[in-house]
């Protein structure tokens, strides 16, 4: 069985003048919301064997949220600019290069891209994915090259 969570960063700073799109922080808001849906997380889903994250700031402030509620390392959080920049077929090319050794991820990204992520995998996916939803799948897959092939298992969503 391969398990991949998906994260949508949590609610960020406007994008305006004083940053860029690359170094916009979590609101307030957003904290607590990361915080609330990694807690859910935590006591829903397995402890993923791996955080992998974009490394835009809100992105990596959400997953390391999520790695604490998880009683994980923020340090253990990786990044791969590819889930900032890249499109769904980027992140599932990227997800099929994964070590197979691994069952349970946990990926933190952006829309659209994880928003169409979900809807290619779980095509029942209704399509909203607001700032902090989470989607857990369950694949009965033993390579993550054959995620795209296989039909998966709704395991948790929030909201």
């Amino acid at each position: 069985m391969k398990y991949l969570t998906i994260v949508r960063h949590a609610e960020a700073e406007a994008f305006g003048r004083n940053c860029s799109d690359f170094e916009r922080s979590l609101t307030k808001k957003g904290i607590n919301d990361a915080e609330s849906a990694a807690q859910k997380a935590a006591h829903s889903i397995l402890t993923p064997q791996r955080l992998i994250s974009s490394p835009a700031r809100r992105a990596l402030q959400t997953a390391r949220i999520f790695a604490s509620a998880f009683r994980l390392s923020p340090d253990s959080v990786l990044t791969d600019m590819l889930i900032y920049t890249g499109s769904a077929s980027d992140l599932i090319r990227m997800t099929a290069g994964w070590d197979n050794a691994l069952e349970s991820v946990v990926l933190v990204g952006h829309n659209p891209a994880v928003a169409e992520l979900v809807m290619r995998l779980y095509p029942q996916f209704a399509g909203m994915f607001p700032t902090c939803a989470v989607c857990s799948l369950a694949f009965r897959a033993a390579y993550w090259e054959k995620l795209i092939e296989t039909p998966p298992v709704l395991r948790f969503q929030n909201p």
